[in-house]
């Protein structure tokens, strides 16, 4: 039952189960490591065998056989290792394939519920692994177990030779677990206070116009250089430990050739060595404890892998889905809200939505009124799934949006954003929600519904004109008019249009009017938030949001009639003070 529990774990968890599938490719380097390890042995042999027999000989024949031999192993060598190189590159870029698209995914959802920016960390830390996947630090980690090869024909060769290599070996063990208790707390410290840093430099140059404008970049560089220098004092002790364990390790590594050395001169004029033996045993105790050292070096990176793996891991066991709903039929446009209440991630325990209710049939226009902060823009979320409530849910047609399959939702609802946002690429690829292929009538009847298309035409390649990173290249009420368009496009059967009118010119109200009138005409379901009285002409009904909470809802006269009753105490009581 456990074995069964873990393997649904790792299904569940796209790193887990590609690292998995990664582990039968490292055990094929493991196998490449055992015959490049054996073949290394041929250069210090050949050492050994021409000083002891063919120097002794003087016999050339053994001479050539055995360069011949050494020839063809060490071209053997060199194909294991372009080999073992070109499948570990490989092996990378299978990693990355298999996960970057569940990862960009993952990023849109973890900025969906957790309401935060970072999302892309994630993407950096699966580079981090690749990186170190492909590295030759994993190379080295996976030649460690082969230093018993060596160290198994320095003991064929004399039995101090095996034990002087064990007790090296033994050292810079100790050393690699130094180096862990020493860095490892100091680096974890300052890759988070680096990325805090990155996340810093992001939301600067997001604001850079109020920056610049109102003269903050003294205040909001001195609050940055707080954390950098957190970061530089963190990355100076990093490097001060490792360069000093690097050199010990460097040191400790020299004297132990020294000492095997003088070890064998002193076991040649015993008469228990042969002189090619001193050659064969230094040569032999470097590259045994070669891959501890390489393994010391690559710390840094290994404890960088080791970081995002957690982070990632972590991150992916809280938000990473892949559930996929059944497909439900085409919705007619009744919309529900049933005891909805929303926290912020952030804030768990306060409360910005409480127990709405309301319900609108399918054809409906309502305006979703109140003063500022009482929650409109939040629960125009919830509306369309952009945020997760705390508890309660929304119903299109009677199903709960949280049963729908999210791909298929997607092209019945229509959503403008208070701040909108354009992705790089074409006028018309934007207006068709990023398909390239969407049908060019579609694009042109969206954005004559949004009054824009006179206004595209007059651009120089008109809808195939690249509006830049962000629509950077358009006006606010430029970007307003795409977005809404963009909320049109495809036939939606409900629309949700939060401050639609708040960067719009006359002919761009009149435009919007147009679009919530043929919205009407077509039954679609339309939600409007605004703080603009003009756009109450426009709705059957009015929804009035104070404190998180519905204080009033109904037929757009009922309502109006409420409010301007509800009005005539407080003018009164103005007009009164002013009086006295």
């Amino acid at each position: 039952m456990k074995s069964a529990s873990n393997n649904k774990d790792i299904k569940s968890n796209p790193l887990k189960e590609v690292l998995l599938t990664c582990r039968i490719m490292l055990k094929y380097a493991l196998v490449f490591g055992c015959l490049v390890n054996i073949l290394m042995l041929a250069t210090p042999l050949y050492s050994m065998q021409v000083l002891d027999r063919v120097i002794s000989s003087s016999n050339t024949d053994t001479l050539l056989l055995l360069t011949i031999v050494i020839g063809t192993a060490l071209s053997l060598l060199s194909l294991i290792q372009v080999a073992r190189s070109f499948a570990m590159n490989k092996m990378g870029s299978w990693f990355e394939k298999e996960l970057s698209s569940k990862l960009f995914a993952n990023v849109v959802r973890t900025s969906l519920l957790a309401r935060t920016s970072g999302g892309s960390q994630q993407l950096r830390d699966l580079q981090s692994i690749k990186t170190f996947l492909t590295s030759p630090s994993l190379v080295s980690i996976l030649d460690i177990p082969w230093a018993v090869i060596f160290v198994a024909v320095l003991f064929m060769i004399h039995f101090y030779m095996g034990i002087m290599t064990v007790i090296g070996g033994a050292i810079l063990l100790l050393l690699a677990i130094a180096s862990d208790k020493l860095t490892k707390p100091l680096h974890d410290s300052s890759n988070e206070f680096f990325i805090s840093s990155m996340r810093q430099v992001d939301q600067a140059s997001r604001n850079a116009e109020v920056i610049s404008v109102m003269g903050l970049l003294p205040q909001i560089d001195s609050t940055w250089q707080k954390i950098n220098l957190k970061v530089q004092n963190a990355q100076n002790l990093v490097s001060g430990r490792q360069n000093i364990l690097s050199e010990v390790t460097k040191f400790i590594r020299l004297m132990l050739q020294i000492f095997v050395t003088g070890l064998g001169a002193y076991l040649v004029l015993k008469g228990e060595m042969s002189v090619g033996a001193i050659i064969a045993c230094s040569s032999i105790s470097g590259r045994a404890l070669a891959p501890f050292e390489q393994a010391i070096m690559s710390w840094k990176g290994f404890l960088t892998c080791r970081q995002a793996y957690n982070r990632l891991n972590d991150t992916i066991e809280k938000y990473y889905s892949e559930e996929i709903r059944m497909s439900l039929p085409e919705p007619k446009g009744k919309l529900e809200a049933q005891e909805l209440s929303y926290a912020p991630p952030s804030s768990p325990n306060r409360l910005i939505l409480k127990n709405v209710n309301f319900s609108i049939e399918s054809g409906d226009t309502l305006a979703i009124i109140g003063p500022s902060g009482s929650g409109k823009t939040t629960l125009a979320k919830l509306l369309v799934g952009a945020c997760i409530p705390k508890s309660g849910c929304v119903r299109l047609d009677n199903a709960s949006l949280a049963d729908w399959n999210k791909d298929e939702l997607g092209k019945y609802l229509g959503y403008l954003p208070q701040d909108v946002e354009l992705f790089g690429g074409t006028i018309r690829e934007n207006i068709g929600r990023m398909n390239k292929n969407a049908d060019p009538q579609e694009v042109v009847k969206a954005a004559q519904l949004a009054g824009v298309h006179d206004m595209i035409l007059q651009l120089p390649k008109g809808y195939d004109t690249e509006i830049g990173f962000d629509g950077s290249t358009l006006s606010g009420g430029q970007r307003q008019r795409i977005g809404l368009a963009r909320a049109f496009f495809g036939g939606p059967r409900v629309l949700v249009l939060d401050e639609p009118n708040a960067n719009l010119d006359t002919l761009g109200e009149l435009a919007l009017a147009n679009a919530i009138n043929y919205a009407k005409q077509n039954k679609i379901t339309t939600l409007i938030i605004s703080h603009r009285p003009s756009i109450l002409t426009l709705v059957d009904k009015i929804l009035i949001m104070k404190d998180g909470e519905v204080a009033s809802m109904g037929d757009k006269d009922v309502v109006i009639k409420e409010i301007n009753q509800s009005a005539r105490p407080v003018m009164a009581d103005l007009t009164n003070k002013k009086l006295n």
